[in-house]
């Protein structure tokens, strides 16, 4: 019974929170959930929820809210309809921080998740309702525990710079470390761009999600994802609060996802080499999926 299995993990889930929360004295931190302003979407169950996934260069314990970020995707749901959206941003984008201008990926290391937050907002104009943040150690967790992923890659064959994977055109199944090595990998990528590395966080994502919606149904699995993530939680969230994200963002249909990466130049400024962001295409782009998470009007960057 599909419906029992779901229900069983949701309530070992809001059970499983509502004894960890916080948790941040007892476990290493490899996972944060930071709800920004009133987070009304988490709260009354909104017809649209967004969340700011940001995957930090933390390991061994680190905490992951102290750390640079190497992923940065907008990700949004509409659980009505199973719609979601993911916008990627790359790492070396060049905003305006408080005190001095910077990269994107300093932005969490310096300031914390709120001013990720305000920043992603400020190019888009989509305000996240929540930041989720995981390190090495958490996306290990999680992606042991969700098991292989099938990756389809159109990229020519390369190999990844850490682990030695090599990667093929066309599908590809990755367990937790070789997910981890794809998801790094940039230097090694046939254009050695950023934006290819973007690309491949969003293919990985979407195989997480063809995963997880074949395997929602087989005996215990929802309940041991839900679980793999609570030893290192730390988040502001209540449980209902977290059981209705949770609930969100099981209703995804891999195949009504669209995705986008926000485009720009590259420059160097002050001796850095970075990206800056075409802020006309971020705007136009965060408008067309506000609403109903459709990229009616396309990546708009010519592609």
């Amino acid at each position: 019974m599909r419906w029992l299995r779901r229900m069983t993990a949701r309530l070992v889930l809001l059970a499983g929170v509502a004894l960890v929360v916080p948790t941040g004295g007892v476990h290493p931190t490899t996972i944060s959930l930071t709800t920004i302003g009133t987070a009304k979407a988490v709260d009354a169950g909104a017809d649209t929820l967004w969340v700011l996934a940001l995957g930090a260069e933390a390991s061994g314990g680190a905490d992951v809210e102290e750390a640079l970020t190497d992923a940065i995707q907008l990700v949004g749901v509409e659980p009505g309809t199973g719609r979601a959206v993911a916008i990627g941003l790359p790492r070396d984008l060049y905003v305006d921080l408080p005190g001095d201008p910077g990269r994107l990926n300093t932005a969490l290391r310096d300031h914390g998740p709120e001013e990720v937050a305000r920043q992603v907002a400020q190019l888009t104009g989509v305000e996240p309702d929540v930041v989720l943040v995981t390190g090495f150690d958490g996306f290990l967790t999680m992606m042991g525990t969700l098991g292989d992923v099938e990756v389809d890659s159109p990229l020519e064959r390369f190999t990844t710079e850490e682990g030695g994977v090599v990667v093929r055109r066309g599908a590809n199944t990755f367990d937790a470390e070789q997910a981890l090595y794809y998801a790094r990998t940039r230097t090694s990528l046939p254009g050695q761009s950023d934006f290819e590395r973007v690309a491949n966080h969003q293919r990985l994502l979407l195989a997480a999600l063809e995963r997880l919606k074949a395997a929602e149904d087989e005996e215990g699995f929802m309940e041991s994802v839900a679980l793999s993530a609570l030893a290192g939680l730390e988040t502001d969230m209540t449980p209902g609060q977290v059981y209705r994200l949770v609930q969100s963002l099981t209703t995804v249909e891999p195949r009504r996802t669209a995705a986008c990466i926000i485009g720009g130049t590259f420059e160097t400024i002050d001796d850095a080499a970075v990206v800056v962001p075409d802020r006309d295409q971020a705007r136009a782009v965060g408008r067309d999926a506000l609403d109903d998470m459709r990229l009616q009007g396309g990546c708009r960057d010519g592609s």
